[in-house]
């Protein structure tokens, strides 16, 4: 499957970092208004997901306890300075983001 964007953002290929205002065509510092990710059936257990905003402060970082169970975090339509995502930030699984 490939990564899709709009209000509901699926990731499950992370061959190359992830800039979500740049993939949707957005200049640079755009607030994105999340209402949340969600890890979606990490492999491994010990693999961990890594989701950083423009600063490099963590938005979501989580590690793998239990293989095939999701891990997801509610944001209640906070604003986030755009969503990255390293070449090395997921382990396996998909990232869900939905925005409001």
């Amino acid at each position: 499957m490939a990564n899709t964007f709009g209000a509901r953002i699926s990731l499950d290929t992370f061959t190359a970092a992830i800039d979500v205002n740049s993939s949707f065509g957005y200049k640079a510092g755009t607030m994105l208004k999340v209402n949340s990710i969600e890890w979606q059936e990490p492999s491994t257990a010990a693999h961990t997901a890594l989701i950083t905003d423009d600063r490099g402060h963590d938005v979501f970082n989580e590690t793998c306890v239990t293989a095939n169970q999701s891990i997801i975090k509610y944001f209640h339509g906070a604003w986030i300075q755009n969503i990255k995502i390293a070449i090395s930030g997921v382990g396996s699984g998909a990232i869900v983001i939905v925005l409001e």
